[in-house]
């Protein structure tokens, strides 16, 4: 896939590419609406397409409508590619539109349907992990600090 090639030109893996994206969007919208509409968005390659992630429907809408044009100048600019961009509200847990032509296809398009949602949902598991050992860490504390005080 060239966006492989390109990577391994400039010496990046595709988990660096969204971040770089992000950095050089940065500087051509308000800090403002960066902070609102693109801090908290992942992004996902497959095939040709660029899937950016956002955590809500409100976000998704106002990505579509106002800066859609310009994640993908951006791309286009850093790749000399023109990429199809698709906004996925990820909290939804809507499966991303994959244009497929064949049953293998559909069946392919399916399982990296699959493997991007199973992917999501990984890392809200994690991040449910983290509270639970912090609020067990804090209960136990706050629990022998009362029997401190009692004693």
């Amino acid at each position: 896939m060239w966006l492989e090639r390109f990577l391994a030109k400039k010496g990046m893996d595709i988990m660096e590419f969204w971040p770089k994206v992000l950095e050089r969007i940065r500087w051509k919208i308000p800090k403002a609406s960066y902070d609102l509409y693109f801090a908290k968005t992942e992004g996902e390659w497959s095939g040709e397409v660029l899937y950016v992630f956002t955590d809500s429907q409100f976000t998704k809408e106002c990505l579509n409508h106002r800066y859609k044009k310009i994640i993908a100048l951006t791309v286009e600019e850093m790749t000399g590619k023109k990429a199809e961009i698709q906004i996925v509200n990820k909290e939804s847990n809507e499966l991303p539109l994959i244009h497929s032509k064949t049953t293998y296809e559909e069946i392919k398009t399916f399982i990296l349907q699959q493997n991007m949602m199973i992917n999501r949902l990984q890392k809200k598991v994690k991040e449910l992990e983290k509270k639970v050992v912090f609020l067990e860490t804090r209960a136990h504390h706050e629990v022998t600090f009362h029997k401190i005080m009692k004693g």
